[in-house]
């Protein structure tokens, strides 16, 4: 078995992974990226709106504004003095990207802003059009790889992160990127981060990548860290819909630059729901098209943009174009097929201002986290501005903190038996993760009650029964993500079932309304072998 050693484990190579390992080479400091599958396939890469940040030069704009926004959009959850702290380094996360040479749009020089639901005002930076993540992933992948203090380690899938006495070590992967000659890797860090992502493919229908499985989460509730705001999964209003399902992302910009969306009958009904219509918080638009579909009788409203200037739409949504092309749609004269998918886990780890999570030496970033700025539904375009921010707070803080962890402990920690790594998937396997899949979108989607949470929980038992009975956990990669789909979606069914009413992202048909007495947080931590509270 090969041991790797480096100061900084970095679990993930999204857009906080990678801010992360370029923060810490500023400082001098050397990591090692290890990746699920290719610097490219992340929730980053896809990323279409923006990134949500009051610079000077928006004059129409405040952090106070800012702050009220997001606290709204949250439904009342969002941490205010964590809200204000993130929201206030919005100017400098945007200047390091800058000075990375991420190619922001312009209009006659200048940065240029647009609005997005639940936005009082515009202020979200875009790149490429609609292509802002790849743009900034684009920018953080050649100056990583350029970099002599960051090494990259593609195709590792981790089995489990390498913890005792609330101390983490590192991480135990397996490197499958030749599938004949499976290899287990323990890498071995002073400081190990998690930048794992989000959760969007424990549902049928989403706008995620096929990684978005949950490991970070898992990996870090069974290692013994804090978990919390599971329940709150934002829906996104707008996927386009082919005839096979969700397809990809329809950014929220399209309705944010004047998007209507109309019924079967060609009627706008966004306002039928709420004052805001089109722009109401994404919660509330996911219901109304959801409402709408049902009441339609087809499973997509439309979202037309042909009102708008055809050199707009072609500026400004590029490849949402291209794609909709692809399906026989153009959407200078077509509107366009939407209905919601699986977008955002507004929870996840637990951490402090720093960056921390509960199990010491063990940091998070990006998607994974729960920090308190989302609350129960998350602003559009602050998700990347959170990225930026607890990169750039865990990179500084590593460099002013230093441990010497005796690291030749890693023989006390188990590896998995050489002879149990397969790499063919069976087709079993595959049909137990699309049985899981179905059943979190018709249980713990949308709409939610006590008896469909129930019903969920018991699928997820057998579901894990049968799992260990075939041996499933031993396929890589899929059965190790197969094993943590599992895990993280029993965290979500028990969150929406202990919190009894209706907030955000939230809503249970049996608690339809706002309880005032609603705990702030859904905590969630494996105590033991078998127990959790």
């Amino acid at each position: 078995m090969e041991i790797k050693k480096a100061p900084v484990i970095i679990v993930g190579s999204g857009i906080a992974g990678l801010l992360t390992a370029l923060k810490l080479s500023d400082a001098g400091v050397s990591s090692l990226v290890v990746t699920k599958t290719h610097l490219k396939e992340n929730s980053s890469w896809m990323a279409q709106g923006g990134i949500a940040a009051v610079l000077p030069e928006n004059t129409s704009d405040s952090i106070e504004l800012h702050v009220k926004d997001t606290i709204y959009a949250g439904a009342g959850l969002s941490d205010e003095s964590i809200t204000r702290s993130v929201l206030s380094e919005g100017f400098l996360a945007i200047q390091d990207l800058i000075k990375l040479g991420v190619p922001f749009d312009r209009v006659d020089g200048k940065l240029a802003f647009t609005k997005e639901a639940a936005h009082s005002t515009p202020r979200i930076l875009h790149a490429g059009g609609d292509a802002t993540g790849r743009s900034v992933q684009d920018t953080l992948i050649r100056k990583t790889l350029q970099d002599p203090h960051i090494e990259v380690l593609e195709a590792c899938v981790a089995v489990g992160l390498m913890v005792r006495d609330n101390r983490c070590y590192g991480v135990h992967v397996v490197n499958y990127e030749n599938p004949d000659n499976l290899q287990q890797v323990i890498l071995m860090a002073q400081h190990t981060i998690l930048a794992t992502g989000g959760i969007g493919r424990l549902y049928s229908q989403t706008t995620n990548p096929p990684i978005a499985t949950g490991d970070g989460i898992a990996l870090a509730y069974e290692a013994g860290a804090k978990i919390q705001d599971m329940e709150f999964v934002q829906f996104h209003p707008t996927a386009f819909r082919s005839e096979r399902g969700v397809e990809f992302l329809i950014s929220e910009a399209l309705r944010g630059e004047g998007g209507i969306l109309r019924d079967i009958s060609g009627r706008a009904f966004a306002r039928d729901y709420h004052p805001d219509g089109e722009l109401a918080p994404r919660d509330v638009v996911t219901r109304s098209i959801s409402s709408q579909i049902r009441k339609d009788g087809r499973p997509f409203v439309t979202l037309d943009i042909t009102h708008l200037p055809v050199e707009t739409i072609e500026h400004r949504f590029p490849n949402i174009l291209k794609a909709c092309q692809q399906f026989g749609v153009d959407i200078r004269t077509d509107q366009i097929p939407v209905s919601p998918a699986a977008h955002y886990g507004m929870g996840g780890v637990v951490v402090d201002t720093l960056g921390q999570t509960s199990v010491q030496n063990l940091y998070a970033v990006g998607e994974v986290i729960s920090s308190g700025l989302h609350g129960a539904n998350r602003l559009a375009s602050n998700s990347l501005l959170e990225c930026l921010v607890f990169a750039r707070r865990v990179a500084a803080h590593i460099e002013t903190y230093s441990e010497n962890l005796p690291l030749e402990l890693f023989n006390v920690f188990p590896a998995l038996s050489e002879s149990k790594l397969v790499s063919h998937q069976p087709e079993a396997l595959k049909a137990a993760i699309q049985q899981l899949r179905d059943m979190m979108w018709q249980y713990a989607g949308i709409l939610r009650d006590a008896d469909g949470l129930k019903q969920a929980l018991a699928m997820i038992a057998a579901l894990e029964k049968e799992a260990h009975q075939a041996g499933y956990f031993h396929y890589v990669p899929q059965g190790l993500e197969f094993r943590n789909m599992l895990i993280t979606s029993r965290l979500i069914c028990e969150a929406a079932l202990l919190r009894e009413e209706s907030r955000g992202a939230q809503y249970r048909t049996d608690f339809p309304e706002l309880s005032p007495e609603a705990r702030h947080y859904v905590q969630q931590k494996r105590l033991a072998e078998g127990v959790r509270q």
